[in-house]
């Protein structure tokens, strides 16, 4: 949470604090004539490239509020596709300040969804994967969701707050012999924590090489009771269970030569879809894909066996490749040699730098050709090349198809 002690005002901050903790979203409260009673409670980090567009959101929906005479609920949707339901808080009639939730999402982010949102901001093509990884983290809400929410809201900024203590009641007739129970379950839990330890081990194994098949087998044998962490709170010692799962898929990605620029994002999601899961069977079922999301970055930006000037270069190209880049530039960003380089490159690799870049682009453009929301001379120029004639001519090279003759082909076998 982002606050200043001491000024802010406790009623609005319990009311909010219920809505964010009911809604698992970012909710975000700015007062009208004190900038330090406003204060955010986060759920979900906001990327970097969208932190102003969103600044800007939150400020125009706070400016929409004041000049409405209603007490109304809004829902915006902005140019990045993101949702947000707002209402005023007043106290005695008197407009306080603005209650922001959000954003949350009205469709499934699918790669169309993720490619339309770069069109229209004229976002770099570098940002997709970090962007599609938290369009798919952020909750889909449908129009029962939204009614419901912001009848919440306008219903706890409208009336009179009451905090109570809750009080746990349970039935415990049925007792067994309290020594045994302990023998049994202390040995079902040696027994468990050792599978656990040995299955984990092979799992994270398998991640490392990018070995996706093997990995999801291996996940079909962990099973953990996790219950004993926390008693009272079976959701909450599994959730803590599966983060931990995270940190150490993570971990397993990074040893299998996959940089953090590519790992940090991928890490957030889950860190984020774990904490808004409601069931143990979901996060479950979330455990077999953080093992399959994993599995493919180590496939597909893997440097392990390069060496460092090598994996520097890999990792240049992978961030730029839309960009303007040769020999010389790459060299100059890494500070070395462009012969040097060249010829490392080539060993290494066993290909040119050229071709390598070349086979970086052609990749991306067949992403962007199966989607079919750009012309080819279009995605020729989002990939990096400025010629339309010198893109068809190594697309062909490298797949064997001309751009148009790959769109036919896409578009025969989505049907």
């Amino acid at each position: 949470m982002k606050v200043k002690e001491g000024t802010v005002d406790e009623l609005i901050y319990n009311i909010c604090s219920v809505i964010h903790g009911i809604c698992k979203l970012n909710l975000e409260f700015i007062d009208i004539n004190d900038a330090s009673a406003s204060f955010q409670l986060v759920n979900s980090k906001i990327p970097d490239v969208l932190s102003d567009s969103i600044s800007k959101t939150l400020k125009y929906i706070d400016c929409t509020l004041q000049n409405d005479i209603g007490n109304n609920i809004m829902h915006f949707t902005d140019n990045l596709q993101l949702s947000y339901l707002a209402v005023g808080f007043f106290e005695k009639s008197k407009f306080k300040g603005s209650v922001i939730l959000g954003p949350f999402l009205s469709a499934v982010p699918d790669d169309s969804f993720v490619s339309k949102v770069l069109e229209k901001n004229n976002l770099p093509l570098v940002h997709r994967l970090q962007l599609r990884e938290y369009y798919k983290s952020i909750p889909i809400y449908d129009f029962n969701d939204i009614k419901n929410v912001g009848l919440l809201m306008i219903n706890l900024a409208s009336n009179t707050f009451i905090s109570k203590d809750i009080i746990y009641v349970s039935n415990e007739s049925t007792v067994i012999n309290e020594k045994e129970s302990e023998s049994i379950n202390e040995g079902n839990l040696i027994s468990d924590i050792e599978l656990r330890y040995k299955v984990e081990k092979e799992i994270l194994n398998a991640v490392e090489k990018g070995s996706k098949a093997e990995a999801l087998e291996f996940k079909k044998l962990f099973r953990f009771k996790a219950t004993h962490r926390a008693p009272n709170d079976p959701l909450r010692a599994y959730k803590n269970l599966t983060f931990s799962f995270n940190t150490l898929l993570r971990i397993a990605c990074e040893r299998g030569g996959v940089s953090p620029i590519y790992i940090s994002p991928l890490s957030d999601k889950f860190a984020t879809l774990i904490e808004n899961i409601s069931t143990i069977r979901q996060l479950d079922t979330l455990g077999e894909t953080m093992v399959a999301e994993y599995c493919d970055l180590v496939t597909n930006y893997s440097t392990a066996g390069y060496s460092s000037i090598i994996k520097k270069a890999i990792n240049h190209i992978n961030l730029n490749y839309q960009n303007p880049i040769s020999l010389n530039s790459i060299a100059s960003s890494i500070d070395i040699n462009p012969s040097h380089l060249s010829r490392q490159f080539k060993k290494e690799t066993e290909m040119t730098i050229t071709d390598f870049i070349n086979t970086k682009r052609v990749n991306e453009a067949k992403y962007l050709i199966e989607q079919n929301n750009n012309s080819i001379t279009d995605i020729a120029l989002m990939v990096g090349f400025d010629n339309h004639t010198y893109f068809c001519k190594v697309f062909k090279k490298l797949t064997s198809l001309t751009p148009k003759e790959y769109l036919k082909k896409s578009s025969l076998n989505s049907k």
